[in-house]
Formats: C-alpha cells, sequence, structure tokens
C-alpha cells in the first residue's frame, strides 16, 4: 500500500523593505563656471538715460520734502539742505570760464544764482539775499513731478516739465511750478548727475 501523498511545504519569503524615491539634482558637470552678473561701471562721457533723469528729478523733489520735514521738527535743517545741494548741483565741477546756471522761481532782485552760498539763501534764507525766505524750509508736505520731454546729447541730459509743491500747512493745495534742468554726470561719480543749469518760473497769468 503506497503511503499517502504529502504536499510539499510552502516556504514563506520574506517581504521586501518599502524604498522612498527622491528627485537629486544632478551633479554639474566637472569644470561647470558659476553664473555670475558684473555691474557695469560708469565713465564720465557715458550717454545719460532718460531712466538717470527721471530719477534724478525725483530725488531732487524728494530732497526738498525731506528739508522741510528737518526744519519742522526742529533739526539741522541747513547741513541737510547743504547735502542737497551739494549733491544736485555741479559746484566745484565747472570748468573755469564757465558759471552754474541757477534761475531760481521766487528771486527778483538777486535773479541768478551761481555759487554755493547764494543757492543756500535761496534753499534755507540765512540772510546773504535780503529777498530769501528760504523755499526749502516754507515746508512742503510732497512733490509731485511731470516730464514734458528730454534732450540727451551724450553725457549731457536737459528735460523740462512741471512740478507740483504741497504746502504742509495746505495739504489741498498744490502750487504748479515750471522747471528746466540740464545735467551732467559728476566727475567724482560718474553714475551719479549733476545740475548745471536749473530754470524755475510760475505759469503766466494774463491779466484780468
Amino acid at each position: 500500500v503506497l503511503p499517502p501523498a504529502i504536499a510539499p511545504a510552502r516556504i514563506a519569503t520574506p517581504a521586501r523593505p518599502l524604498v522612498t524615491l527622491s528627485a537629486v539634482a544632478p551633479p554639474k558637470p566637472a569644470g561647470a563656471a558659476e553664473k555670475i552678473t558684473i555691474a557695469k561701471t560708469i565713465a564720465l562721457n557715458d550717454p545719460i538715460s532718460k531712466a538717470e533723469v527721471k530719477t534724478a528729478v525725483k530725488a531732487w523733489c524728494d530732497g526738498i520734502v525731506a528739508i522741510g520735514k528737518v526744519f519742522s521738527e526742529g533739526g539741522d535743517y541747513e547741513a541737510k539742505a547743504l547735502e542737497h545741494v551739494e549733491r544736485h548741483y555741479a559746484f566745484g565741477e565747472i570748468p573755469e570760464g564757465s558759471k552754474l546756471l541757477f534761475k531760481p522761481t521766487l528771486a527778483s532782485e538777486t535773479n541768478f544764482r551761481s555759487d554755493l552760498d547764494g543757492t543756500m539763501s535761496y534753499f534755507v534764507g540765512n540772510g546773504i539775499h535780503s529777498e530769501d525766505n528760504g523755499f526749502a524750509i516754507k515746508p512742503w508736505s510732497k512733490v509731485r513731478f511731470d516730464i514734458f520731454g528730454t534732450f540727451i546729447t551724450g553725457p549731457t541730459a536737459t528735460v523740462s516739465g512741471l512740478y507740483y509743491f504741497t504746502p504742509t500747512a495746505t495739504p489741498d493745495v498744490e502750487v504748479k511750478v515750471e522747471y528746466s534742468f540740464q545735467f551732467v554726470r559728476s566727475k567724482a561719480q560718474p553714475d551719479q548727475l549733476k545740475m548745471v543749469l536749473h530754470h524755475s518760473s510760475v505759469p503766466y497769468s494774463p491779466p484780468n
């Protein structure tokens, strides 16, 4: 008699561990160079751009507000005005035989100012010219501007437009003034523009 058939034993297969795959950036090829951005160095004779002109006009407007703010807070507004004037006007960079040409809005006796003292007198009324009451220490809470147009020839740029001054005392009023600026690059810092001409006047008002 044959023995009963014996089923073969089943061998248990061990469970495989789970493996989590994560994305790994491929290595850079050997010798690959890093991307480096190099800022362009501006030279004295580089052409001035419209963007630079707009930035310079805005900085002048903001500077007038800043002087008035220091004045209102009882700070050293003359030092702030000197910083503004030296930053935006080309004193010390005018060729021999030439003059800086500044025609302030509210000047009728000493109509033009070509030196630092006369310009400071207009902005802060330091007594050099009796007609000066200190334009920047009125003060103004806001100065905005429009650009009518620019004329650029190489490293010289001329711009004309309107700026609007808001007195701190009457925030619902704007004083409209016409301006023309002519900029050159600073010899000391060619990336900065400085004025060699600034003409400012109120619009013509016809008689009634």
